[in-house]
């Protein structure tokens, strides 16, 4: 996929995710994402949670490179941020992905141990419910020093311009509830109760923005 670029208030350019920022942008999500409460719960340790995470966004983002879009900030040739989305009826991967994932999910497995129950119940419960004629927005995180600073905004507003240009909804899930009022100000709206990862843990809250031209 040709790259893409264009200046956003801070001095990053948003490019394309291309499968040469994948290692680089799984890093950046897995740090952004750390102190997640759906991950702390489900990975306890933080020692190692940054590792595992890491791990799991390779697997993802190099999957959103053959099968979804995604977008990056760039300094130079440093990411900053990272978002992927999918295209309605693209998520989630079916039996002949994760196959051609293998490699991939025996090293997160490896990596993750006895984490890895937690990680398959939280895509049990965020799976079915993506609906499949929406945009699903899989994962964004920007660099924690480098929060705050309008880089989240502008990968989502790069992604969103692909969901209104097709005129379709988009959809996505957020355990952290100080995210549910960020969303919000893209149009996201919570669509359904919110979803516990385990009783008396964090819960998923869904979300949805309707369908709008650009």
């Amino acid at each position: 996929m040709a790259a893409e670029r264009r200046r956003v208030a801070p001095p990053d350019a948003v490019e394309r995710l291309a499968k040469h920022h994948v290692p680089q942008a799984a890093r950046v999500i897995a740090t952004a994402l750390a102190d997640d409460p759906g991950y702390s719960h489900l990975m306890p340790d933080p020692g190692r949670r940054v590792g595992e995470l890491t791990a799991l966004y390779r697997m993802t983002l190099a999957d959103t490179v053959d099968h979804g879009l995604g977008f990056v900030t760039t300094l130079g040739t440093v990411v900053t941020g990272a978002l992927a989305i999918y295209p309605p009826g693209t998520y989630p991967m079916p039996l002949a992905r994760w196959a051609r994932a293998g490699g991939r999910v025996v090293r997160l497995a490896a990596l993750a141990r006895e984490h890895s129950p937690g990680l398959i119940r939280f895509g049990q419960l965020t799976a079915p419910g993506v609906p499949t004629h929406s945009w699903y927005v899989e994962a964004a995180g920007v660099r924690p020093d480098l929060q705050l600073a309008g880089r989240g905004t502008a990968l989502i507003e790069a992604a969103l311009a692909l969901v209104d240009e097709a005129g379709e909804e988009s959809y996505l899930e957020t355990t952290k509830p100080a995210n549910v009022a960020y969303y919000e100000r893209f149009g996201y709206a919570s669509i359904r109760e919110p979803v516990p990862l385990s009783p008396g843990g964090p819960s998923i809250f869904p979300m949805l923005r309707a369908a709008r031209r650009s």
